[in-house]
C-alpha cells in the first residue's frame, strides 16, 4: 500500500500544557533511569543478600524483560484506556515496586519490586512519546522531542554515577528509597494536573497477540542477555533467540491480518519510518557498546572504580542532552538528513578512533573521545526520531511509538550483550600475551564491529527521502 503526502497537522489542543509535559518528562527519566541504576549497586546487593553475580543479574535483565514485553501491548492499552488512567496506573506500580525493593528482605522480594517498578516503566515510556507528538504541531515536534531525547538518553548514562554517589554514602536500598518522595510528588502532581489527552475506543484485545509479545520479545531479551554468561552457543541463548524470532515473526504476520491488529505494523510500508527505525537500532546500539565497553575496560584495565569511570564519562552525558536539544529545535526549520548524514559520517570517526584505546590512552583523552562520540549520537537521534514519527497519522500515533521504544529496549538488550562477548571473545583470541594486551585487544575488536554497525547507520540515512518538516503521511 502506497504511501501519499499531505500537508496534515492534527494535534490535540490542551489545558496546562506545560504542566503535563513535566509530569511525562520527570515521570520518564525516573523509568529510565532505573535502567542503568544496578550496573553500580549490583556488588553491593550481592555482598549484602549473598548471591552470585549470575543471579543479581536478573534484576537488570527482569527490569528489562518486563518493558520489552510491555510496550508492545501499550498501543492496546493506550486505545483501551484514558491517558489519566494510564498514567497514574504507571505511577502507582512504579512507586509500589521502588517501595517494595527498598525494603527487600532478600532477593526473590528484590526481583519481584523490580518488575513491579518495570510494569509502571514499560507503560510511562511510550505514552510519554504518544502524548507528546499528540500535543505538538508538526512545526516544533523535533523541539519538543529533542527534549524527550534528553531524557531518553542522558537518564541511562546518570544511572550508574547516581548510584555510585548514593552506594558511597549509604546502602543500596537508598537508591529506591531516594526516588520515593519524588515518585509521590509526581503522583500527586499528576492526579491534579493530567486530564485526558488520547481518544478511546472499545476494542478487544487478541490473546494469541499479547501471547506471541510475550513470548517473542521476552525470549529475545532474555537470549541476548544470558549471552554474556552463557556463550553464543548455548542452548539456553540459541533456543531463546530461535523461539523469539519465530514468535516475532508470526507475530507481524498476524497484526497485519487482523481486522484490529494489538499492534498496527503499517507504519513500517513508509520507507522513511522504516529507515528511522533502523538508524535508531544501529546506533543506540553503538551509543550502549560505548557505555558498556568504555567502563569495563577502565575499571578492569586501568583500575579505575565503578564511580569515577562514571564521572569520566559524565561530559559526554552533558554533551548529548546539548546535541539533543539543538538538533531538535534545527531540525525543524531545516529537516532531519542533513544531521542524521553529518552525525553518522562523524559516528564512523570517532568509533575508528576508539579503536586505538588503549592502557596508554590518558583519562582526559577518554572523555574527549566519548565527548566526541556523544556529540555524533545528538547529531542522529532526535531527527531520525522526529523524521519517524513525523511519517504517522493520529490513529497510528501510539502504534509507531510503541515501535519505536521496543527497539529503543531491544537494542538496550542487544548491545550490552553483543559487545561485551565480542570484546571477550577478542580477548581471549590474544589470550597468550599479558592480561592487559588481551583486554586492549578484545575492546578494539568489540569497536570495530561497533564501527560496521555505524556504517549501515550512514546507508540508511542517505536511503531516507528528504521532505518539508511538515508532511505528514497517510496510508491507503
Amino acid at each position: 500500500m502506497a504511501a501519499t503526502t499531505q500537508t496534515i497537522d492534527k494535534h490535540v489542543q490542551v489545558e496546562n500544557r506545560i504542566p503535563l509535559i513535566i509530569v511525562l518528562m520527570v515521570g520518564n527519566f525516573i523509568a529510565l533511569i532505573n535502567e542503568t541504576v544496578m550496573n553500580v549497586a549490583l556488588p553491593n546487593i550481592e555482598e549484602s543478600l549473598g548471591i552470585q553475580t549470575t543471579t543479581a543479574h536478573w534484576l537488570s535483565t527482569g527490569y528489562m524483560l518486563t518493558i520489552g514485553i510491555l510496550i508492545p501491548i501499550s498501543a492496546y492499552l493506550m486505545q483501551r484506556f484514558t491517558t489519566r488512567q494510564l498514567l497514574l496506573t504507571a505511577l502507582s506500580f512504579f512507586f509500589i515496586g521502588t517501595l517494595i525493593a527498598g525494603i527487600a528482605p532478600n532477593f526473590a522480594v528484590l526481583l519481584l519490586g523490580r518488575v513491579i517498578q518495570a510494569s509502571g516503566s514499560g507503560i510511562i515510556i511510550p505514552l510519554v512519546t504518544t502524548v507528546i507528538i499528540t500535543i505538538t504541531p508538526l512545526a516544533k515536534r523535533g523541539s519538543m522531542l529533542g527534549l524527550l531525547m534528553v531524557v531518553i538518553l542522558f537518564a541511562p548514562a546518570i544511572g550508574p554515577v547516581f548510584s555510585g554517589l548514593v552506594i558511597e554514602q549509604s546502602s543500596w536500598r537508598y537508591v529506591f528509597i531516594s526516588v520515593l518522595p519524588v515518585t509521590l510528588a509526581l503522583l500527586g502532581f499528576a492526579a491534579y494536573y493530567v486530564r485526558n489527552v488520547l481518544e478511546t475506543k472499545h476494542t478487544k484485545i487478541d490473546i494469541l497477540s499479547v501471547v506471541l509479545a510475550v513470548i517473542g520479545f521476552g525470549s529475545i531479551v532474555i537470549g541476548f542477555s544470558s549471552a554474556g554468561a552463557e556463550g553464543w552457543t548455548s542452548p539456553l541463548v540459541l533456543g531463546a533467540l530461535l523461539i523469539g524470532l519465530a514468535a516475532i515473526a508470526y507475530f507481524a504476520y498476524r497484526q497485519f491480518n487482523l481486522e484490529t491488529p494489538m499492534l498496527d505494523l503499517r507504519p513500517y510500508k513508509n520507507k522513511n519510518f522504516l529507515m528511522a527505525i533502523l538508524v535508531t537500532i544501529t546506533v543506540m546500539m553503538c551509543f550502549f557498546a560505548a557505555m558498556i565497553l568504555l567502563p569495563v575496560f577502565m575499571q578492569d584495565a586501568l583500575g579505575i572504580s565503578a564511580f569515577d569511570s562514571g564521572i569520566v564519562l559524565f561530559p559526554g552525558g552533558i554533551m548529548i542532552a546539548i546535541m539533543a536539544l539543538l538538533t531538535g529545535r534545527l531540525s525543524d526549520r531545516f529537516g532531519p538528513k542533513p544531521f542524521a548524514i553529518t552525525g553518522t559520517v562523524l559516528l564512523v570517526a570517532m568509533i575508528g578512533l576508539m579503536t586505538t584505546i588503549s592502557t596508554d590512552t590518558t583519562i582526559l583523552q577518554f572523555t574527549l573521545l566519548y565527548v566526541g562520540f556523544t556529540f555524533a549520537i545528538g547529531l542522529i537521534l532526535t531527527p531520525m526520531t522526529t523524521l519517524g514519527l513525523n511519517q504517522l497519522t493520529e490513529e497510528l500515533y501510539s502504534h509507531g511509538s510503541a515501535s519505536l521504544n521496543a527497539f529503543n529496549q531491544i537494542s538496550g538488550a542487544i548491545g550490552p550483550a553483543l559487545f561485551i562477548t565480542l570484546m571477550s571473545g577478542g580477548s581471549q583470541a590474544v589470550a597468550s600475551q599479558s592480561a592487559d594486551q588481551a583486554m586492549t585487544a578484545g575492546l578494539q575488536f568489540a569497536f570495530t564491529i561497533a564501527g560496521a554497525f555505524a556504517v549501515a547507520a550512514v546507508v540508511f540515512v542517505l536511503l531516507v527521502k528528504q521532505s518539508k518538516p511538515v508532511h505528514h503521511y497517510q496510508y491507503e
